[in-house]
């Protein structure tokens, strides 16, 4: 949750999912400044989960209007050689 709070502040969780090594799943969104508009931030941790696979640590920032995704980009991605998120926009 820290990482998101790069971008913005108070979101609502709106999912959050774990497993053995801890959470490979967050997604927080805020209220889009038109009417109808949602931006979620999603967290996912590199590897396999389910029926999703994260090629690599990253968050996912995606706007919704009247909940129909009109975009989507990659904003980080995690090294984890370095420790560090990388700003890939």
């Amino acid at each position: 949750m820290e990482i998101i709070s790069r971008f913005v502040e108070n979101p609502t969780i709106s999912r959050e999912l774990s497993d053995a090594q801890g959470l490979y799943l967050l997604e927080a969104e805020i209220k889009g400044q038109e009417q109808g508009e949602i931006i979620e931030y999603q967290y996912m941790r590199k590897g396999m989960h389910g029926k999703n696979q994260a090629r690599e640590t990253g968050i996912c920032v995606t706007s919704y209007k009247d909940g129909v995704p009109e975009h989507s980009e990659m904003v980080l991605v995690y090294n984890p050689e370095s420790n560090q998120w990388k700003d890939v926009r």
